[in-house]
């Protein structure tokens, strides 16, 4: 009666271990393939720091656009106001407003977003290839709402093509109170020309932010290694992801090591009784 009470407790701790990875969230995935930067930051000239805007286009400096939260020089509508707070983005990783994980904006000085009107595609191509459960896009769209097409690609060169579906995810407009949304930036800035790109125009406006398109795989598509990531922008103008997440499948020897471990430690509960 002992030992299959012993048995029953350690099956029962086995199970909670296990359905413990399985309830692990999505964290950053090291990519390559970005395209574009769309965030206003320092040092002036503005001009210098953006190689495309939100309601501009790509390859112009003017209109509005993504900005990094600080101090900046602000037109006021007679002059600049230097050392002016400006709510935007927010270096560094941050766990999802959804509750599903963290993800990771890309360096504010250089390229940090796939940048995409409509029509076009970009890759992501993972710096090490891994089985994953779940992954999860972050961005915003212009213009409204938008729809895109996310193709994986994995290391037997099988594909998976997955939907996102009208203004959810990274094809919600970046003015929008969705419950998908990821980061609150609150604000958004454009250049001014007239004194140099040393002045903004800033808009405050508390619903602009980032949202998320969360993925679960297939059984099948967990079993093999994940290489690359293609976003094609299925809608009109614009569309910008900044970050990819994902929540990868552990080796069988990490659950045995998982397994064991619960084992051991019901065994030594039950010698203390």
């Amino acid at each position: 009666m002992r030992r299959a009470s012993i048995f029953s407790a350690a099956v029962a701790a086995l199970a909670v271990a296990v359905a413990g990875q399985a309830d692990a969230q999505v964290s950053p995935i090291a990519v390559t393939g970005w395209n574009h930067d769309m965030v206003i930051n320092h040092p002036a000239p503005f001009d210098a720091s953006v190689t495309g805007t939100m309601d501009g286009g790509f390859n112009q400096v003017e209109n509005q656009a993504w900005v990094e939260e600080g101090l900046y020089t602000v037109w006021d509508g007679s002059m600049g106001v230097p050392d002016t707070f400006v709510e935007g983005l927010v270096a560094g990783t941050h766990s999802s407003l959804t509750g599903n994980g963290t993800f990771e904006f890309q360096d504010f000085s250089s390229n940090n977003v796939v940048g995409l009107d409509g029509g076009q595609s970009g890759t992501l191509t993972l710096d090490s290839p891994a089985a994953y459960s779940s992954i999860a896009l972050y961005g915003a769209s212009g213009f409204g709402a938008k729809t895109a097409d996310v193709l994986l690609t994995f290391a037997d060169s099988s594909t998976t093509l997955l939907q996102v579906a009208s203004g959810t995810g990274i094809g919600t407009d970046w003015f929008n109170t969705n419950a998908d949304k990821a980061f609150e930036a609150k604000g958004r800035a454009s250049n001014k020309s007239e004194e140099g790109y040393t002045i903004l125009f800033y808009q405050q406006n508390d619903i602009i932010g980032i949202n998320e398109s969360y993925f679960t795989l297939s059984a099948a598509d967990q079993a093999k290694a994940l290489t690359s990531v293609t976003i094609t922008n299925t809608g009109g103008d614009r569309m910008a992801v900044f970050a990819i997440s994902g929540q990868p499948v552990p080796e069988p020897a990490t659950l045995v090591l998982v397994g064991i471990g619960s084992l051991t430690a019901v065994g030594l509960r039950r010698r203390l009784v």
